[in-house]
């Protein structure tokens, strides 16, 4: 789904206007980025967790050149789904 598309769908179920769904959705990635960023866990029960994994920087090969680069450490957001959720996209209660 494209933001411009989520963001209408937002502001529908919750009956405002589109530009407070986006500040809205613009907030929510800000506290994801941020938390995540710090290596913390942000848990929306019913949904699932939102964790931050660092991985340290790195030498690889290019795989073009052949010459050895060094990859700078980065944060990986992995999202794990809650059992409701789980529960739910099998057909389950909704």
């Amino acid at each position: 789904m494209e933001n411009k598309t989520m963001t209408e769908h937002l502001a529908e179920r919750l009956s405002c206007e589109s530009a407070m769904a986006q500040r809205l959705l613009e907030g929510f990635t800000a506290i994801l980025k941020e938390q995540c960023g710090e290596e913390n866990r942000v848990a929306i029960p019913g949904f699932g967790t939102f964790d931050g994994l660092k991985h340290d920087e790195e030498i690889a090969e290019d795989l073009s050149s052949g010459k050895r680069v060094l990859m700078p450490p980065y944060i990986e957001i992995r999202f794990s789904a809650g059992g409701m959720l789980k529960k739910r996209l099998k057909g389950g209660a909704k």
